[in-house]
């Protein structure tokens, strides 16, 4: 008990200190408690018993005003509000709620003059793991977490004062490099420092119209929030800490509790459901080739068949006619035929951005196109000139694609700017530009800059956001479709509201969703780590599958595991062959199969219709799929071998024995070796002697193309065990392909068997290093290179599921 002095009826009193005067406050939830002292400084941090608070002063909150930092001078409890009082003699009062789930802190009073308040930022002793966007740090057997409870609460520092923190409380964060982008420190809900970390919260005010750093652009125009998520009251976070393995547990009664998003995933929170890691088929389904679709998927066991272009326009989303000529009816039939099969259907969407082609745009564009600000014309404007003269704007500094602009119910796309001392001249201007109506305007009107992306769309502001939102819900709801990526969220933040834009978008579209949804995008932010069941991103194109972000995928994985959240591989493209690139192979899948195996992790595979049709080994690649990802789901693979089955450098196959027996082949394929016809005459027989390691003796296969103009004739192959002869020709872009069963065909540059060969001969090879001699006959008058690749296996070992 506390007491204190009170002088009554002339004479000192020793009486009971009422709680609502206490100077201190300690706050408890399950396996946690808090202290906080006087100044409305943390003074413990306790999860089950060990302290874990950092060695300086952390504030409970702090404030952002006219670039300084504001820090408490005092705090004072009273009842369920802890009232501080800043340096600067304002106060600001937050209330607190405790639990068995977490320690609520709501701010409930914050002066108008603040830019932002931050909650902390606070300092931890402990970072072995580092959860940098889930707001969770791990160390041995423990783990504390703070995290927003909405969306006007971010991570990170205030834009504009992460030096003057850093300056105030001497931290620098550390980026997390992902395959799409860098989070920097600043940014993070959680930063990893030298001796522990730190957490960083808060909310900016956004009631108010502002000129903002946007992508480049220094004063970018930022139009207020209207509603209760403008100003800052209204901010709130969760501190909870629990045991290491009960950690993720904890977040989702946190979830539950503050009304959180909490996604299930047939009846399963999503962030402990397998269902969340499914692999999926992305192609270009129409009305015309569904059933195959379908069937296509059931043949590589995928649960979800998705669309990566179904929409003709963005904004409006209305469906292609190829895709559904009926529009939402039509999608509505398909994705009730896919589900009576076990199929969910899934669409793409490039969130916010918007096609020129939309009605938003033409023929009379929406007032809520995105502005980066106004211009001044320096005349009157008539219907036809093509010049037209403004006042000086540094909005030009950053050059753009569409260079829109808007003046009333018409837009302009000009040409190149021209500096005219104040004034500048706009040349080449396109009248009435996408289908709008090219009309006179005064002086005085307003001529306004547009956004726009290098993908040749507009954006919204956030009031045309929300419809874009509510059109994808209601779109959701009329079909049944299950799964959806919001790629391109980073477009929301052109708004000037960086993460609270991507957020209200994500969210506005899942609340209103009335069926469980898988939904994902490119990248990953605190308050989305709730909402979205993974993330996932697209494969360079340009580059073959076993080099395609390599590297960075493995990165993500570790990103995933120490964010407590669901692991993908990222996209995959089976292709035919073009100019660069050859056909997809079966060793190529295996490898990328593996890789989702050792990782535990799930992926997209895209197979164009195309593809499916004209790639001659698709039913070895679709079987191949469908044992690998059934083996991971059931998670057959010892954690010995995912460890093996991860390393990129290695090579896999896999062999089905029954439903429950598979054998797992170690394979070795060797670098591509060249054989240069140039120098011979047709007829004259020639070849190459090259020298070749492999760790496993005996039979090998041979993977032989033709590259250029030309031909060969009965390719032979002789090693210290053996000689073998394919008596056969092979032509331009065709393949020889011999197999570890003995068997060989000639292929064209798909695939597609051209010739069924019967080998003559045998030639094994030996371990260790060994000579390889190859010769065939040139048939033609032109010489191709010949390029072959040896493959030998391993002894096999048992995968079963039990």
């Amino acid at each position: 008990m506390k007491l204190f002095l009170s002088r009554k009826w002339g004479c000192l009193m020793l009486l009971p200190l009422a709680a609502s005067l206490y100077a201190q406050k300690d706050l408890k939830t399950r396996a946690t408690q808090v202290g906080i002292d006087e100044r409305g400084y943390y003074q413990s941090i306790q999860v089950n018993g060990e302290q874990i608070l950092g060695g300086k002063q952390f504030p409970v909150i702090s404030a952002g005003s006219q670039g300084k930092v504001i820090l408490p001078a005092s705090m004072k409890a009273s009842g369920n509000l802890l009232k501080f009082t800043m340096t600067d003699g304002s106060r600001v009062t937050l209330r607190v709620k405790e639990s068995d789930a977490c320690i609520r802190l709501e701010a409930v009073e914050v002066p108008g003059k603040y830019d932002a308040l931050v909650f902390g930022p606070v300092g931890v002793g402990i970072g072995e793991v580092v959860g940098e966007v889930v707001g969770v740090v791990q160390e041995k057997d423990m783990a504390f977490g703070m995290q927003a409870l909405n969306i006007k609460t971010t991570a990170g520092l205030p834009e504009g004062y992460e030096n003057a923190y850093r300056a105030e409380f001497g931290y620098e964060g550390t980026p997390a490099s992902l395959s799409v982008s860098t989070v920097p420190g600043d940014r993070q809900a959680v930063t990893k420092t030298g001796d522990g970390a730190v957490f960083q919260l808060g909310a900016r005010r956004r009631d108010r119209e502002e000129f903002r750093p946007v992508h480049g652009v220094k004063e970018s125009w930022t139009l207020p929030v209207k509603g209760p998520d403008g100003p800052v009251k209204g901010a709130a976070v969760a501190l909870f800490g629990d045991e290491r393995e009960r950690i993720l547990d904890r977040i989702g009664d946190v979830e539950v509790e503050e009304g959180l998003p909490h996604p299930l995933l047939k009846g399963e929170w999503a962030k402990k459901s397998r269902e969340a890691m499914k692999s999926y088929l992305i192609t270009d389904f129409t009305a015309e080739n569904f059933e195959d679709m379908l069937a296509r998927a059931e043949q590589a066991g995928f649960d979800y068949l998705y669309h990566d272009g179904p929409f003709l326009d963005w904004g409006h989303f209305n469906w292609r006619p190829e895709v559904s000529p009926e529009g939402d009816e039509g999608m509505r039939k398909m994705a009730e035929k896919a589900q009576a099969r076990g199929i969910g259907l899934g669409v793409h969407t490039l969130s916010n951005f918007t096609t020129t082609n939309d009605a938003y745009v033409t023929p009379v564009p929406s007032e809520h196109l995105l502005k980066q600000g106004k211009l001044v014309l320096a005349e009157p404007l008539d219907a036809v000139q093509t010049d037209i003269r403004i006042r000086k704007s540094e909005l030009f500094a950053v050059p753009l694609t569409l260079n829109g602009l808007q003046i009333g119910k018409e837009l302009i796309s000009f040409g190149k700017v021209e500096e005219q001392g104040e004034y500048m001249l706009l040349k080449n201007c396109r009248r009435g530009a996408w289908g709008t109506t090219a009309v006179a305007h005064g002086q005085d009107e307003p001529l306004y800059k547009l956004w726009d992306y290098p993908y040749r769309t507009f954006f919204p502001d956030l009031e045309l956001q929300d419809a874009y939102a509510d059109r994808i819900a209601e779109l959701l709801n009329k079909t049944g479709v299950c799964q959806i990526s919001f790629d391109g969220l980073e477009g929301c933040g052109y708004t000037g509201h960086d993460d609270y834009a991507m957020s209200r978008f994500v969210n506005r579209i899942f609340t209103q969703v009335k069926h469980p949804l898988r939904n994902d995008a490119s990248r990953l932010s605190h308050n989305l780590w709730h909402t979205h069941t993974y993330t996932n991103w697209g494969e360079p194109w340009g580059e073959a599958m076993r080099t395609g972000q390599v590297e960075s995928r493995i990165v993500n994985q570790a990103f995933y595991k120490r964010n407590l959240f669901p692991r993908m591989l990222g996209w995959f493209l089976i292709r035919l062959a073009d100019r660069k690139q050859q056909c997809t192979s079966l060793e190529d899948v295996e490898w990328a199969m593996s890789e989702a195996a050792g990782f535990d992790a799930g992926y997209a595979m895209t197979i164009r219709a195309k593809t499916f049709r004209r790639h001659g080994q698709i039913d070895r690649l679709l079987e191949a799929i469908r044992n690998w990802d059934y083996l991971r789901e059931k998670q057959a693979f010892t954690e010995e071998q995912r460890a093996r089955l991860r390393d990129p450098q290695t090579e896999w196959h896999l062999e089905k024995q029954n439903d429950r027996l598979f054998k797992l082949y170690p394979l070795h394929i060797s670098k591509y070796y060249t054989c240069n016809l140039g120098e011979m005459q047709p007829g004259q027989p020639g070849g190459s002697d090259w020298s070749w390691t492999t760790p496993y003796p005996g039979r090998f296969a041979v993977r032989l193309k033709v590259e250029g103009d030309g031909a060969i004739e009965n390719p032979q192959f002789t090693t210290p065990e053996g000689v073998i002869k394919f008596p056969c020709t092979v032509k331009e872009h065709q393949y020889l392909l011999y197999t570890f069963d003995g068997k060989a065909v000639v292929t064209d540059k798909n695939y597609n068997v051209v010739q069924t060969v019967v080998p003559e001969g045998e030639a094994l090879m030996p371990a260790g290093t060994s000579a390889v001699s190859f010769s065939c006959s040139l048939i033609s008058e032109d010489a191709p290179d010949v390029v072959i690749r040896f493959m030998t296996l391993g002894e096999p070992e048992t995968v079963e599921v039990r």
